[in-house]
């Protein structure tokens, strides 16, 4: 499996927020077909980008930061050039403190770097699926659906081996092979290594801090405050409301601080390198633990650095982004059905999220606290831009298959479940 799909995520501080909100407005109302563009920078122009987004996260203590989020195909010092080649990047970029501008490049390239925080846990639906493949299978399906809506009684009179061929012939030669190597057995490795890896190094971590860990979480637990009581029905902010629902997928910008002390930094670390593993090796068939919405997630720690400011007081934060199929409502419903028990692990090392038992329990399974929680720490994204906007993950998964499947040889089970799919 070809595993090149990466993420990027930069965090700046900002010296020009009115500029930079009035411009980021302007890019969005560009992407609306029906407004005027008035803005050069536009994401599509951006080469194997899967999501884009721009949020600037306020905070009068820690200072306003823009978070840049990026999901994309292939070598990072490649995909960084396509970026500061891309038109009208500065525009946006100079609002931030220290910008170079892309002139001078290695100088780009360092700013980038140096402001870049890499996930702690990153999940993609369809690895190994670069968007240029998948936008190539959006055509290849279509294609069949067109031939079989035209030739539908035709096609019907013969078996389904020789539908296959006739459909074949009549999608074009250019679209029918796949852009990206196979790389199958460095996948299998990988998740080999990754079970080797936790023998060899979590299991006897584990079996070291089990007594001390266990005995920390039951007292943190007994003294957590949890969330209060939820206002019925979960007040939406009317600005998170006026961006959802224009497509058929969504996004989510969520920030929320840290529980202070090494406990809770060392337990939601540790919690994020196992389901980062998991999701890169073991989530790679389109669900997160259960989930099936959700195209690309990540979990970002933001360390607070401030210098004179004792540990102790010290205001680390935990950002979520989330690109996904669907309502905000079921989206929600999703994490409470299927993955209660992993988001509670993260997320109640953090602030005001609701009252957990053992790291794994109750906490998510609170739904209406919980969803009034995530509301209340989630962020208006000032830009986001999907490179398939009307695709669910499922409609990617299927067409990516539909089109591999196409010059293959299948058996009549895995012909009827072809021909379905069409």
């Amino acid at each position: 499996m070809w595993t090149a799909t990466r993420e990027l995520s930069v965090f700046a501080p900002i010296v020009k927020e009115r500029e930079l909100r009035k411009r980021l407005a302007a890019i969005e109302l560009g992407l609306d077909k029906h407004e005027t563009k008035t803005e050069v920078f536009a994401p599509e122009q951006v080469p194997d980008t899967h999501f884009m987004r721009f949020v600037i996260i306020e905070d009068a203590e820690l200072g306003d930061l823009l978070a840049w989020e990026l999901n994309y195909d292939g070598a990072e010092d490649v995909y960084l050039a396509k970026l500061a080649a891309a038109p009208g990047i500065d525009r946006i970029l100079e609002c931030c403190a220290g910008y170079p501008g892309v002139a001078d490049r290695e100088a780009w390239f360092d700013w980038i770097r140096a402001h870049r925080i890499r996930a702690a846990a990153f999940y993609v639906a369809y690895p190994g699926v670069p968007r240029r493949e998948i936008v190539n299978d959006l055509g290849v399906a279509a294609e069949l659906r067109k031939t079989v809506d035209a030739r539908r009684a035709e096609l019907c009179e013969l078996p389904g081996h020789e539908i296959q061929r006739r459909l074949r012939e009549a999608v074009d030669p250019k679209l029918r092979t796949s852009v990206v190597p196979d790389e199958e057995w460095r996948f299998q490795l990988g998740q080999v290594l990754a079970v080797i890896a936790g023998a060899i190094v979590f299991l006897p971590l584990l079996a070291i801090v089990a007594v001390w860990w266990f005995w920390a979480l039951l007292v943190h637990e007994h003294d957590d405050a949890g969330a209060p009581e939820p206002k019925r029905p979960v007040h939406t902010k009317k600005e998170l409301a006026a961006l959802e629902d224009k497509v058929r997928q969504n996004q989510l910008t969520h920030v929320v601080d840290i529980k202070p002390g090494f406990f809770r930094m060392f337990t939601i670390w540790t919690v994020l390198q196992v389901i980062g593993v998991m999701a890169s090796q073991f989530y790679v068939n389109g669900h997160l633990g259960g989930i099936t919405s959700i195209h690309f997630a990540r979990w970002v720690i933001v360390r607070d650095r401030r210098k004179g400011i004792p540990r102790a007081q010290r205001r680390h934060r935990l950002v979520f982004f989330s690109n996904y199929d669907g309502s905000w409502e079921s989206y929600l419903g999703e994490f409470i059905d299927r993955a209660s028990e992993g988001l509670t692990a993260i997320w109640s090392n953090t602030q005001g999220f609701p009252k957990t038992r053992f790291l794994l329990w109750a906490g998510a399974r609170d739904e209406e606290r919980f969803k009034q929680w995530t509301r209340d720490h989630q962020l208006v994204t000032q830009m986001w831009w999907s490179g398939v906007p009307e695709s669910t993950v499922q409609n990617v998964r299927d067409d990516v298959w539909l089109r591999r499947c196409l010059p293959m040889t299948l058996d009549d089970q895995e012909m009827t479940r072809w021909l379905r799919r069409i």
